[in-house]
């Protein structure tokens, strides 16, 4: 039974992936079921037309005006976007860039204005974490990012790391470049509530989407990429669990201690200890059990 909708803010790159449109489509269907609220979206991944992609993609999933957030100087990380130019050509009026609120701004009026403990999913790049833990006090609230995160959020879901190697494990949410690599440094280092890790080892065989109709937006999205069949679940299963709100009700084993990257090479380590702060889940059940919760859900 659910007791009550968690307030939530979502990073994501909707960048080269078309895992994030999944679990964008996942979490307005989990909002619907009275789950979570979603309050924001902060973009950490810029080209020319990634808030007019997003915002259409929102829209189809019934999030009209929902406050966008976005790092605009986020314009250096590998891969060539592609998926956003046709979501961006969809008719309606869509946000640009230029009409996003800095997303490290939009995370501190959303976090100071909030009653209730937020949880924030992160399915992207770290940086605008890193980049509220470092801020100051502002026209929103008088605490510094640290602060604010302490007093505001309960609880950091984040897609990030390769937990089933704790030595030289590399991600790509973690490693991509320079700015990700220092920025996940950061979250690891300081962030100063519960955090729980989805590696890419839980979902890399986890495959959803390719059940959809080939009239819906979403199934448009995976073809783009060439993914029709199916792609790789880490967001959308990242997203799944924090709507959950419990790792093993999502059906995972964790594991816990404290999460560390290096800077210079992106390579995760994991202190184990119990009561750590930090938190990967581990799978219970084979991938179908995964792939068919999800399916049944953005169906």
């Amino acid at each position: 039974m659910i007791e009550k909708a968690v307030p939530v803010i979502l990073g994501t790159d909707f960048w080269t992936d078309c895992d994030d449109a999944v679990a964008i489509r996942l979490l307005a269907r989990m909002e619907k079921a009275g789950y979570v609220r979603l309050l924001g979206v902060g973009i950490n991944a810029c080209m020319e037309v990634s808030a007019p992609a997003v915002d259409a993609f929102l829209q189809n999933e019934g999030y009209d005006g929902i406050p966008l957030g976005i790092d605009i100087y986020a314009t250096d990380f590998k891969g060539k976007p592609v998926l956003q130019y046709p979501l961006a050509a969809l008719s309606g009026k869509h946000r640009q860039n230029r009409d996003c609120e800095n997303a490290v701004k939009l995370y501190r009026k959303l976090l100071s204005r909030s009653n209730e403990k937020v949880d924030i999913i992160e399915i992207g790049f770290p940086q605008i974490l890193s980049g509220l833990l470092c801020s100051v006090g502002d026209e929103y609230s008088e605490l510094s990012g640290i602060e604010l995160v302490k007093e505001k959020v309960g609880k950091l879901w984040i897609m990030a790391g390769k937990w089933d190697d704790l030595e030289n494990g590399k991600e790509h949410n973690f490693e991509n470049n320079q700015r990700s690599r220092t920025a996940g440094r950061i979250v690891c280092d300081l962030w100063p509530t519960p955090v729980t890790f989805l590696g890419w080892e839980v979902a890399n065989k986890v495959i959803t989407g390719g059940t959809l109709k080939k009239d819906d937006l979403l199934y448009s999205v995976l073809k783009s990429i060439g993914f029709e069949n199916g792609r790789s679940s880490w967001d959308p299963l990242l997203v799944y669990t924090a709507c959950i709100g419990d790792e093993e009700k999502a059906g995972f084993d964790t594991v816990s201690g404290k999460a560390s990257l290096e800077e210079d090479t992106g390579i995760n380590h994991f202190d184990i200890f119990e009561g750590g702060q930090h938190k990967f889940v581990v799978k219970k059940y084979g991938n179908s059990y995964y792939e068919d919760i999800i399916n049944k859900i953005i169906e």
